[in-house]
């Protein structure tokens, strides 16, 4: 079960300006590539009564969901060597230990685990 602290932090990596701007030009890619291959002739035309605009949104709108879905995922896992992007406290999934990280912190490793360091949020 997902804390309220925990859903404050998925929120505020969501609204990243880093997350943001990857899903933006991924959703911008494939969202048109998509398109491109679903309507081309349409959209080519600009023929707009063939045009599907649910359609159309939705080959931008799940790209956009799925990078930041994705990169939220991977920004919680909090890996050792990459920056925290945001202050928080982390627990080792493997012995337990505490540590406090500052946002753009690195993350070090567990003291007890080295490199097999694995953490979550606390």
């Amino acid at each position: 079960m997902i804390r309220m602290k925990h859903l404050k932090i998925y929120c505020e990596i969501i609204i990243s300006p880093s997350v943001i701007k990857r899903a933006l030009k991924v959703s911008l890619i494939v969202g048109t590539t998509l398109n491109l291959i679903n309507q081309g002739e349409a959209l080519i035309a600009l023929d707009v009564a063939d045009l599907s605009l649910v359609k159309f949104a939705l080959t931008y709108l799940v790209p956009y969901g799925v990078t930041t879905y994705t990169a939220t995922a991977m920004k919680v896992e909090f890996q050792i060597g990459t920056k925290a992007i945001v202050e928080t406290d982390l627990q080792c999934k493997k012995c337990g230990c505490e540590i406090h990280v500052k946002e753009n912190e690195l993350i070090p490793e567990c003291l007890a685990c080295g490199i097999n360091t694995h953490w979550k949020l606390k």
